[in-house]
Parts: structure tokens; C-alpha cells; sequence
């Protein structure tokens, strides 16, 4: 298993909720850590420099399938082996270049795609706006890279179609702690209204620093996964990450199991989910409309 930022003891089946999601489906399916089932956790811990070094390390290890929580790490794997299964869990796979098709991958490729593309992000745009009564620019929060990769693309589509402008602030180098109260500073410098923060591991990683920061700036949010609302983030439309994880152990049991990783389809989760967390609105002095909350799938009050 290898993740951009995630500390190697977090990746169990005691650690987040998508980790603890995965290793019990896997133990579901019959592979059980520490009796018929080994794992080999590598992590490049934020340092975005080392990915390809990392990524390196999981190859020589020659394990029989490799899961990699990262489009980056991917594209890394992608380039040190064409024979060694990967699972993977991105954004848009197809146009990343890491498979032909989502129903034919072919190659030594499969996984999990969470990308909805510009509808999951004007959705978001859409959602934040009405909670901060319309902003006259909204930031972003990102890595430089996925700021210049066809995500980035897509999200400025997005703003522009919802007729707000977007502001980038962009995690450059190592993705630690300075590296965030760097870009709250920044943040708030420019005035920021509404943050929308991106989906990378990088991110999902530090969500509690980043949500104490949005906290202690007033900042309102919208966040791209629940695990953010549940360490007392605002907002978030997403799908159901510990889903998609589960999914990603049923096609490393697949693959065990002797299919070949470009015979199984990317699987694309369908169901999206609003979430608000009125505490967090209360703990900046803000109030979530009535009709934003009347029309969200689950409410943390």
C-alpha cells in the first residue's frame, strides 16, 4: 500500500474510517493481516520530492499487488511497472493516462475513480455560495500540481460557469504543517470569503489541521469527503470514501484471486451526499440556510 502523505501507522484497519472500510472487506472476503495476509505500508509523508522514490521502494518490493492512494504515485507506478497489479484510487484515470477505458482498462491497472467531474465541483461551488451568501471570489486549496493537471482545468470550468471568481492557493514542496499556515495566512490576507478545499491525499492527510485552520480564520468550507465534517468541517458533497474502499479491496481479492487487474472496470461511485455540520457553522458565527439544510442527506448538529 503506498499514499502520498498518510503515516504508515494510520493505514489499518485502526485508522481512519475509508483504511478501517478497506482491511475489513478484505477480511471479509477472507484475507486477514497477520494469518494469510501481508502488507507493506510506504508513505512519502508529504514530501512531495520523494513520491517517485517512494513509489521506487513498493516496486523492488515485489509484492503481488500494489495499492496506491494517489493519481501522482499512479502515474509513478505506471512508469517503474507494466507486471505488477495496481489498484488505484484517482481522479479521472482516462485522462490522467493511466488507462485506455474505465470498462476496458487493459494493462496492469484498475481501481476507483472519484472524479464527477465539473458537475461534483460546480455542485460544490453552488452549495458554498448559497451558505456564505454568494462571495465575490472563493479559493481554492491545492497542490501545485493537481492546480496544473486536468483537475485543475475542470474546476476553473466550474467557476466560471457558476460566475465566481477563483482565487488558487497553491501547497508548494513539502505538505507539512508550515506548509498550511503558509497558505491560511495567505487566505486571509486576500480577504478570503469561502474556501473550497481539493480532494488530494495530501489534504485528506492533514484534514484536522486544515479544518482548525478554517476554524480559527472564520473561514467557511466545503470539504470533498464526510472524514472532514467529522473532525468538525462545515460543509462537504462527496461520495461515500469508505465505499470506494471497500470497492478497491474486492478488486485486490479479485486479483488474488487470479483475474487480471485490466479485465476488472474502474468502478465509479454514483451516489453523492451532503453533509453539514451546524456545530462548525455555530463555532464561526455563521448560520446555514434553512433551505441548505432541509435539502442535505445527513445533519451534524
Amino acid at each position: 500500500m503506498v499514499h502520498a502523505s498518510e503515516n504508515p501507522s494510520s493505514m489499518t484497519v485502526n485508522g481512519r474510517p475509508s483504511f478501517k472500510a478497506f482491511f475489513e472487506e478484505l477480511e471479509r472476503l477472507g484475507y486477514i493481516e497477520g494469518q494469510n495476509l501481508e502488507v507493506l505500508r510506504f508513505s512519502g509523508q508529504g514530501r512531495q520530492d520523494e513520491y517517485r522514490t517512494v513509489t521506487r521502494k513498493a516496486v523492488d518490493s515485489a509484492p503481488d499487488v500494489i495499492v496506491s492512494m494517489h493519481a501522482r504515485l499512479a502515474m509513478y507506478l505506471k512508469s517503474q511497472t507494466s507486471s505488477i497489479p495496481i489498484v488505484a484510487i484517482n481522479s479521472d484515470p482516462v485522462a490522467l493516462g493511466l488507462v485506455a477505458s474505465l470498462a476496458r482498462p487493459g494493462g496492469n491497472i484498475t481501481g476507483v475513480s472519484v472524479d464527477g467531474g465539473l458537475e461534483i465541483w460546480g455542485k460544490r461551488i453552488d452549495i458554498l455560495s448559497e451558505a456564505v451568501g454568494r462571495p465575490s471570489k472563493m479559493h481554492f486549496l491545492t497542490t501545485s500540481r493537481q492546480w496544473g493537471a486536468p483537475t485543475g482545468d475542470a474546476i476553473r470550468d466550474a467557476a466560471k460557469r457558476a460566475a465566481i471568481p477563483l482565487a488558487v492557493v497553491q501547497l508548494v514542496g513539502d505538505i507539512d504543517q508550515s506548509n498550511y499556515a503558509r497558505a491560511f495566512k495567505g487566505l486571509t490576507e486576500d480577504g478570503a470569503e469561502a474556501l473550497l478545499v481539493s480532494e488530494v491525499a495530501e489534504n485528506i492527510s492533514n484534514r484536522n489541521l486544515i479544518v482548525e485552520l478554517a476554524t480559527q480564520h472564520a473561514l467557511p468550507a466545503i470539504y470533498p469527503y464526510r472524514e472532514f465534517v467529522d473532525v468538525g468541517g462545515l460543509l462537504a458533497y462527496s461520495v461515500d470514501l469508505p465505499d470506494a474502499l471497500r470497492q478497491i479491496a474486492r478488486q485486490v481479492a479479485s486479483i488474488f484471486n487470479g483475474t487480471k487487474p485490466g479485465e476488472i472496470p474502474i468502478f465509479q461511485p454514483t451516489k453523492f451526499q451532503l453533509i453539514a455540520n451546524v456545530k462548525a457553522a455555530q463555532s464561526i458565527q455563521r448560520a446555514l440556510p434553512a433551505a441548505l439544510l432541509s435539502r442535505a442527506d445527513e445533519v451534524i448538529e
